[in-house]
């Protein structure tokens, strides 16, 4: 668990009830990635959602058999959108490109949550999609210079 305090500071929940806001915090905890660690790989499921409270994550994905970044996730930014979208599995690889910690909220109750609160549902799916339009970008550009 994390403190709701915690959570009030990310854009995300500004706009959610105290009593959200407890229940997000009830599904959080706080963990590290080293520098270098593989924090995802393609195609696993998306058991959870991440916010980065510090540190760095390079997006890569495999094109004409090389891993390209295509997006970095720093600092107050979503990580593994693919925890809110069916099927629930990643897309690409992420790696930590400095030692970073993250909030991690369990997606099967986080999805259940939203579900009940549209306001949190609304913000969390809103950050998710401009995530994906930032990697589908970063992609294409990637893409080009092949």
């Amino acid at each position: 668990m994390v403190s709701p305090e915690l959570l009030r500071r990310f854009p995300y929940f500004s706009g959610v009830s105290h009593e959200t806001l407890r229940r997000l915090a009830m599904l959080a905890e706080e963990r590290t990635f080293a520098e270098g660690e593989t924090v995802f790989r393609e195609w696993e499921r998306a058991d959870h959602l991440y916010i980065v409270l510090s540190g760095q994550v390079e997006i890569r994905f495999m094109v004409a058999g090389e891993a390209r970044t295509v997006d970095t996730v720093e600092e107050r930014e979503l990580l593994l959108w693919a925890a809110l979208v069916e099927p629930y599995r990643t897309t690409g690889i992420g790696v930590a490109t400095r030692d970073t910690k993250v909030i991690a909220f369990e997606a099967q109750q986080l999805r259940r949550l939203c579900a009940e609160d549209a306001r949190l549902g609304y913000s969390l799916m809103r950050e998710a999609v401009k995530a994906i339009a930032d990697r589908l970008e970063g992609t294409r550009i990637q893409l080009a210079m092949v």
